[in-house]
């Protein structure tokens, strides 16, 4: 199983769109997760066939802020969990092997924040 984690920077953008689709298929990775998508969710879900999943999941982003995506096929199970602006939660579940627990996060940095 391979996965891949990539922040996107504007899934909307067509050239962006393309590297994607062309990154997937040479990588093949099992499962996707796609950060700062700064799209609604349908743009997102419906790459699925475009990116060669089967599956999709997406949370719209806040303006051209954020946005989440995460496609699989077929071949595995996915029961996806509370998910937010920043995270999409899921159990993975590929052919026989034990559960495993995925987790897409996205936030901005904050390098000031106190401390408790």
């Amino acid at each position: 199983m391979s996965r891949l984690s990539w922040n996107c920077r504007e899934l909307g953008n067509a050239a962006t769109v393309k590297e994607l689709r062309e990154f997937t298929k040479s990588v093949a990775p099992t499962v996707l997760c796609v950060l700062e998508t700064q799209v609604h969710k349908s743009w997102v879900e419906g790459l699925k066939k475009t990116l060669g999943y089967d599956n999709a999941f997406a949370v719209s982003s806040n303006g051209r802020s954020g946005g989440l995506g995460f496609f699989w096929n077929n071949n595995i199970s996915v029961s996806l969990l509370p998910y937010s602006q920043y995270h999409i939660d899921a159990i993975v579940i590929e052919g026989g092997t034990d559960p495993w627990r995925l987790t897409c996060v996205y936030g901005e940095a904050r390098s000031s924040s106190p401390l408790p």
